[in-house]
C-alpha cells in the first residue's frame, strides 16, 4: 500500500512539474531580449510586429534582414554577431510560434514583464 501512494505522489509530482513547464524557448527569448529589445521592444510585442510568413521571408531571404537594418550600425552588428547566427533558427521559430496570428497572447511571468528601452 505505501508503495502505490508513493509511486502516486510520484507520477503526480512529474505531471505538474511537466504542465507548468514554459511554453516557448527561453533560450529564443533570451537572446531576443540581449540583441534586439533596445531597438524593438519585448520579444513577444516584437514577434507580434508580422506574421509568419513575413517573420520566414526576413530570415530566409538572403541579406533580407540586413537590407532592412541598413543605416543602424548597432543592428548591422548584432545581425552579423556570432551569437545571433549561432541562434538564428531558433529566434526564427520563436517568432513564428508567437506571431500576429499565432492565436497566443502572452501575459506577464517571470521572464516577460513589461517594455525594456
Amino acid at each position: 500500500m505505501k508503495k502505490l501512494f508513493t509511486a502516486t505522489i510520484l507520477i503526480t509530482s512529474i505531471m505538474s512539474f511537466s504542465s507548468a513547464a514554459e511554453k516557448y524557448d527561453t533560450k529564443a527569448f533570451r537572446t531576443i531580449t540581449k540583441l534586439c529589445t533596445p531597438c524593438h521592444g519585448t520579444p513577444f510585442y516584437m514577434a507580434k510586429q508580422s506574421d509568419d510568413d513575413d517573420w520566414k521571408f526576413y530570415f530566409k531571404t538572403k541579406g533580407k534582414l540586413l537590407s532592412i537594418h541598413k543605416g543602424e550600425p548597432k543592428a548591422i552588428g548584432t545581425l552579423k554577431s556570432s551569437l545571433f547566427k549561432k541562434r538564428e533558427k531558433r529566434i526564427l521559430k520563436f517568432f513564428v510560434n508567437n506571431s500576429k496570428y499565432s492565436g497566443k497572447v502572452h501575459g506577464c511571468d517571470a521572464n516577460f514583464c513589461g517594455t525594456h528601452h
